[in-house]
């Protein structure tokens, strides 16, 4: 008996698990291992988390002008 080892894409584990399903049961034993998520796809996960929420940080700002001068003048200090 020999173990292979794979590693596909996700839209290619379906074909690859059926053709293993109709080989003879007696010769083939599947093993199917979740892979963990790479550091990659830990970071884009977050990342696609965060900019989906709604941010509004101007909101309380009643007036855009005078706010903005007010940043300006706190500059020249």
């Amino acid at each position: 008996m020999h173990t292979i080892t794979l590693k596909i894409q996700n839209s290619m584990y379906k074909h690859i698990i059926y053709l293993l399903k109709n080989l003879n049961t007696n010769e083939v034993e599947i093993i199917s291992e979740k892979m963990q998520p790479s550091q990659n796809e830990i970071l884009r996960i977050k990342l696609k988390q965060l900019l989906e929420k709604k941010i509004e940080p101007f909101k309380l700002i009643k007036d855009p002008m005078k706010w903005q001068k007010e940043q300006r003048d706190d500059w020249e200090k």
